[in-house]
């Protein structure tokens, strides 16, 4: 980091100097040039360019431009009209012939649409482009190098050089530095919509396996408590129906551990090992039996010729069979549960009813339970539909659209 602000720095002042310098080198070469020219044996009058000490002040005028164009950064338009004048004055010594006072205009000219806005740069420009034509003009046409007539022809070619195209090359300069600016801070939006894409991927996939945990735990830990809790009553009175009840809540145990690994399991898309059967609604009658054979009253009616609804479907509808029946047993024990599977010319239907126990009515503030069967409806695009019957129980029904009329793929 801090070699990146250093070499950035140097490149600035480089960027600064480079410019003085030049123009400073043009001064000095100037003289030296003049000198030579007069201290050549052969030289005659024709072979002088500026008139005797016209070049030490022509010299000296354009080391002032260097000197100026020093502060064009913090002071673009004075740099450009300061080098203007001393140009127009090195114009006039002249008589128009040379043109060293025009490369200090060209970099202030660059500079200014560099730093100011497009239309005060323009102006500015216009009005210096103006004043050096019209003071070149003059200057060509009070000497005999140009007919009077080619005076101004050649001041404006001399502005085209020295003002137009400076000003067109800083237009292109300044325009790519846009377009490159727009590509990085193009490239930085996308790279953060990926990275928030990615939050929003991580964030749905920890809440689809939290829901899955949840599920998982609530149903069979239920399951297992309340079948530790009968074998504990049974143990000294019944002691063979305690060991059936202990030999469920072994079988229960297994289930849940075998659920958990291939829940987890879904965390490694890239191991393909055997995952075992997926939750989906031709596995409901075992569910019903695990149930049953913990002591809770399920009755289960399918009725229809079963469609296939597509693995995420499956698994929502399965899972609010499962929450449904572990709500009932956890608020309502001992109340007898109806469990109903239509399927229509469409959709399907699962409704889990539970009869009204002695304990409260579970209500969407309870938990999870509700709230996760909600979200894996609105995933699947089915509608859920969850409230207390006339007598006091509780009802879930789940309508789940098949495939044909739903875009979730099978």
């Amino acid at each position: 980091m801090r070699t990146d602000t250093r070499r950035s720095r140097a490149t600035a002042r480089l960027r600064r100097v480079i410019p003085v310098l030049a123009v400073a080198v043009l001064a000095v070469g100037t003289l030296v040039a003049d000198v030579v020219v007069r201290a050549s044996p052969s030289a005659t009058l024709e072979d002088y360019v500026l008139p005797d000490g016209y070049g030490w002040m022509c010299a000296v005028l354009v080391l002032l431009q260097a000197a100026v164009l020093w502060w064009r950064g913090p002071r673009p338009a004075l740099a450009l009209v300061a080098t203007t004048v001393l140009d127009i004055a090195i114009m006039s010594l002249t008589s128009g012939e040379l043109g060293m006072g025009a490369i200090a205009v060209m970099v202030a000219v660059v500079a200014i649409r560099q730093r100011l806005d497009t239309r005060p740069a323009l102006l500015w420009v216009a009005a210096s482009a103006a004043a050096s034509a019209i003071a070149g003009a003059i200057a060509l046409a009070s000497s005999d190098v140009v007919p009077g007539e080619w005076s101004f022809a050649l001041a404006l070619t001399r502005v085209a050089i020295t003002f137009v195209a400076p000003a067109l090359i800083a237009e292109v300069t300044i325009s790519r530095r846009r377009m490159l600016e727009a590509l990085r801070e193009r490239a930085a939006l996308a790279e953060r919509d990926r990275e928030r894409s990615a939050r929003e991927a991580v964030q749905q996939e920890r809440a689809l396996m939290a829901r899955e945990l949840h599920d998982i735990a609530a149903h069979h830990l239920s399951g297992i408590i309340v079948g530790s809790q009968a074998a504990g009553a049974l143990l000294a009175r019944e002691p063979d129906r305690a060991r059936e009840y202990l030999r469920g809540v072994t079988t229960e145990a297994q289930e849940t551990l075998a659920n958990l690994r291939q829940t987890v399991g879904l965390l490694r898309p890239d191991q393909q090992g055997e995952l075992g059967p997926q939750p989906a609604l031709d596995r409901l009658p075992e569910l019903v039996d695990g149930l049953r054979a913990s002591g809770m009253t399920v009755v289960f009616e399918q009725s229809g010729e079963p469609v296939p609804l597509g693995p995420v479907a499956e698994i929502a509808a399965y899972r609010m069979v499962q929450e449904s029946l572990t709500n009932a047993r956890r608020h309502a024990p001992g109340a007898p549960c109806d469990v109903t599977v239509r399927y229509g010319s469409d959709s399907v239907e699962l409704s889990v009813t539970n009869a009204p126990s002695g304990g409260s009515v579970p209500t969407e503030g309870g938990g999870n339970g509700l709230l996760g069967m909600r979200e894996r409806a609105a995933l699947t695009g089915s509608t859920l539909h969850a409230g207390a019957t006339p007598d006091g129980g509780w009802r879930n029904v789940l309508v789940v659209p098949y495939p044909s009329t739903n875009e979730e793929s099978a």
